[in-house]
C-alpha cells in the first residue's frame, strides 16, 4: 500500500506537470494525458482492492495495466527527447525526465511487488485483514475494562491513584 501511495504520487506528479507546463499541444497525445489522470487513479484503487481480496484475475488485470503504463512512460520519456518536439519540452525537460525515470522504477519496483504479493496469495493473510471484530465479547469486556478509573470507594489496595492505567 505504501508503494502505491508513491506510485500515486509520482504518476500524477509527472502528468499535472505535463498538461500544466507543456500548453502548445493540441493532439490526440493531449488528450490522452488528460485521460490518463482517471485512469492512474482507478488503477491504484484497484490495485490495492484487488491485493486485499487477494483476487488473481483481478490482479493479472492490474500487472497488465502497470505493464501498459510503464510504456505510456517510456513512449512520453522518449517524446520529449526527439527532435521534432525539442521546443515543446525544452524548458521542463530535466523536471519531466526525473520524474519519469522516477516513475519508470516505481512501476517496475510495482511490479515485482504485485507479483510476490500475488504468489502469496492464500496463505492466510485475508482472514487477518478481512476480520472486523477484535476477539469477539470476551475481548471487548476486557477492553472496556481497561480504560475505566479504579473504584475509589473500594480501593483494598491503599491510596488509590485517580489516573488511568495503561494495563
Amino acid at each position: 500500500i505504501s508503494l502505491l501511495k508513491f506510485d500515486f504520487f509520482f504518476f500524477l506528479g509527472f502528468t499535472v506537470q505535463f498538461l500544466v507546463i507543456i500548453t502548445g499541444l493540441a493532439d490526440a497525445e493531449f488528450g490522452l494525458t488528460i485521460a490518463a489522470i482517471p485512469v492512474t487513479v482507478l488503477i491504484l484503487f484497484m490495485a490495492a482492492f484487488w491485493t486485499r481480496r487477494e483476487n488473481k484475475i483481478g490482479m493479472v488485470a492490474i500487472i497488465f495495466l502497470y505493464f501498459c503504463a510503464m510504456a505510456y512512460f517510456i513512449f512520453k520519456l522518449a517524446r520529449m527527447y526527439q527532435p521534432s518536439r525539442k521546443d515543446d519540452y525544452l524548458p521542463v525537460r530535466k523536471s519531466l525526465t526525473s520524474f519519469a525515470v522516477i516513475t519508470i522504477v516505481l512501476i517496475v519496483l510495482t511490479i515485482i511487488n504485485a507479483s510476490v504479493c500475488m504468489a502469496n496469495f492464500d496463505k492466510g493473510l485475508k482472514p487477518h485483514i478481512m476480520k472486523r471484530k477484535i476477539g469477539g465479547e470476551e475481548a471487548a469486556e476486557k477492553m472496556d475494562n481497561m480504560t475505566e478509573l479504579p473504584d475509589l470507594k473500594h480501593g483494598a489496595h491503599g491510596p488509590v491513584s485517580s489516573r488511568m492505567t495503561i494495563d
